[in-house]
């Protein structure tokens, strides 16, 4: 009886934080490219190249085609030599 209780806890919780974290993400693309540069952070998204960066004071983080790109071949590598063992 007890996990039911908590299980419905924490899906109340998960969805609470996603609710958040999609709000922040939007409300963070749709500013205007002013306040990006006043901005202390940033996110930005591009769907076609895909580009995603995010961007604080003092360090940046990006994903894009040649990231994904190299990671699909990388994981494909490693898959083929487990295979092939």
């Amino acid at each position: 009886m007890r996990k039911k209780g908590r299980i419905k806890y924490i899906l109340v919780i998960f969805i609470c934080f996603s609710i958040f974290t999609y709000g922040f993400i939007k409300v963070n693309i749709t500013k205007t490219k002013g306040e990006r540069q006043k901005s202390k952070f940033t996110i930005d998204l591009k769907y076609k190249p895909f580009d995603l960066r995010i961007e604080t004071k003092d360090y940046a983080f990006y994903v894009n085609n040649k990231v994904l790109d190299d990671m699909k071949a990388k994981c494909r590598d490693v898959y083929d030599e487990v295979i092939s063992k």
